[in-house]
């Protein structure tokens, strides 16, 4: 199964983050979108937070109905094991136009999710997806593929 990232997602702080058809992203991340408390969300090397259908999939085996956007990811992807990323990892979302990103950081489990389920925060430690700096800005839209790019020689 090809990659593809199913929704491009916003807010205007918190979560849920909702669905857009399509944005631009810079260094400084997601366009339309923002977060309330910079000192534990946004910035130059938590720019793009990444989730997986995937993941939505485990919770709610576990009882934890989510929908996408729900853990405030602005990227929601499908046929990519987020799981097996790693820092540095580069991923080409889109075609032509599109956006490069690098995988910086495990994304943190905040309190904030407790408003879904008090476990939840402890829930998805080892499955919280990732946060990424963006290498190069460019224009995303849902349905777009994903391509996880070579690795870069030390």
């Amino acid at each position: 199964m090809a990659a593809v990232l199913v929704q491009v997602n916003v807010s205007g702080g918190g979560m849920p983050k909702v669905a857009v058809p399509e944005a631009r992203v810079t260094a400084r991340g997601v366009e339309g979108d923002r977060q309330r408390n910079r000192k534990y969300h946004g910035g130059p090397d938590r720019a793009v937070c990444l989730f997986s259908e995937e993941l939505y999939g485990q919770l709610r085996e576990e009882g934890i109905d989510l929908r996408n956007g729900d853990v405030g990811e602005n990227f929601t992807t499908r046929g990519l094991n987020l799981q097996r990323l790693g820092k540095g990892d580069r991923l080409r979302v889109g075609g032509t136009g599109g956006c490069t990103i690098e995988i910086t950081n495990v994304r943190t489990p905040c309190s904030s999710l407790k408003k879904w389920d008090v476990d939840l925060p402890e829930l998805i430690v080892g499955r919280s997806g990732w946060v990424a700096k963006v290498v190069e800005e460019g224009v995303v839209r849902a349905a777009d593929p994903i391509d996880l790019l070579p690795r870069r020689m030390p």
